[in-house]
């Protein structure tokens, strides 16, 4: 029920709808692991999260790369689903502050790592993230409705945290934070880009400069938003 109306506004494009749907998937993800799994939350939580987006994500990309569309569509998709995870993670880690250990220890490490403002360690870190994010949907291309899911979830527990202690501070991380998820939002668009593209087969020059603009394009967005943490 879940995936075809994700599956219906993603033809449509409407982004509002989807990212009510994106909080709607969060928190029944949550609801069905805590029934079923409790002791697994932190990563089951996301799985289930993803599953409604596996197959809308997957016909999409498939259409898309058969058509040549242009790819902002897709990017604002990806960020409206997003969105709405980000958003339900974020309610869920504020009220329940015993779950999302994974997420809150991976937080720590980040945090403790560029608490310095040094820029090439930031840039380091946020490009491995970007590559790994690539190579998976580069090799399993439904991979890319969990990597949408996880980072949600981490920016969404991320946010709680900042917001809870000082809500005025959590603006200050939204510019640099924006970019560098858009970065790896776009990862995640050009890696199943890519691989539907081997699939089909389409190997001319046209497309494949096309797709090589959008990896840049993630690229400037992790460069910029590492410029910003830095500052």
């Amino acid at each position: 029920m879940l995936e075809t109306l994700f599956l219906l506004e993603e033809k449509k494009d409407n982004h509002f709808l989807l990212a009510l749907l994106g909080l709607l998937s969060s928190l029944i993800g949550f609801s069905v692991a805590r029934l079923v799994f409790p002791s697994q939350l932190d990563l089951l939580a996301v799985l289930f999260a993803a599953v409604p987006l596996i197959y809308s994500l997957t016909s999409k990309f498939l259409d898309d790369e058969a058509e040549k569309l242009p790819h902002l569509p897709e990017v604002e998709i990806y960020l409206s689903i997003f969105a709405g995870q980000a958003l339900g993670f974020g309610l869920l880690a504020n009220q329940f502050t015993n779950v999302f250990e994974l997420q809150r220890s991976l937080l720590g490490t980040t945090g403790a790592a560029i608490q310095g403002g040094n820029f090439n360690l930031i840039l380091t870190n946020n490009l491995t993230v970007f590559s790994s994010i690539f190579l998976v949907s580069l090799l399993v291309g439904s991979a890319g409705a969990f990597i949408l899911s996880w980072n949600a979830s981490v920016f969404g527990v991320f946010m709680s945290k900042i917001f809870s202690s000082d809500p005025v501070l959590s603006l200050a991380y939204l510019p640099h934070s924006l970019f560098e998820m858009s970065g790896f939002v776009v990862a995640g668009i050009s890696g199943s880009l890519i691989s539907a593209a081997v699939y089909r087969e389409h190997f001319d020059r046209e497309t494949w400069k096309d797709y090589v603009k959008l990896v840049v394009a993630g690229i400037i967005c992790i460069i910029i938003g590492a410029t910003l943490e830095a500052a």
